[in-house]
């Protein structure tokens, strides 16, 4: 992978309180100006996702989840395959799994996807983040950004061995 083809997506609704976290995350990480990295904030429609993943090396999706499994402002993050066989409910219209299926079917995926998830607490009208969840944006960038850094690590170099005698 080449330090061109990152792109990091803040999927949410800016005006559905915590649902705003992955366009909150996705403007964080731009603000810290990663080298080659592309951010998308905000796609309106599953077609801006493939859009915006196609080619890429690598994609991090940023949403919020609102699972109960977890604390809100709980940072994780998992791989396009763990959304086989699921079907989401979203909030902002965009169903995360049918998009990573339709992507597949139509080759449009990245050569790697991640999903970054941030356990919401409250999904409803009005804008600004919840405390534990605003609190939280700081360490869910760090984490898409060791998404990043992970993938960009060049492979060790094999040491020559010295024949023995």
């Amino acid at each position: 992978m080449t330090v061109d083809d990152v792109v990091v997506i803040g999927v949410g609704n800016r005006y559905r309180r915590d649902d705003g976290v992955g366009p909150a995350v996705a403007d964080a990480c731009a603000a810290r100006n990663p080298p080659g990295v592309r951010v998308v904030t905000e796609p309106a429609d599953p077609t801006q996702l493939l859009d915006a993943w196609t080619g890429m090396g690598l994609g991090v999706l940023v949403d919020a989840a609102v699972t109960g499994a977890a604390p809100p402002g709980s940072v994780r993050s998992c791989r396009a395959t763990d959304f086989d066989g699921i079907r989401a409910n979203s909030s902002h219209g965009v169903d995360i799994a049918a998009v990573i299926g339709l992507g597949r079917a139509l080759d449009r995926l990245p050569g790697e996807l991640v999903v970054v998830c941030v356990e919401a607490a409250e999904t409803g009208n009005g804008p600004g983040l919840t405390p534990r969840v605003a609190a939280a944006v700081p360490g869910a960038v760090d984490v898409v950004l060791a998404e990043i850094t992970a993938r960009r690590r060049p492979p060790p170099i094999p040491v020559p061995r010295t024949p023995s005698r």
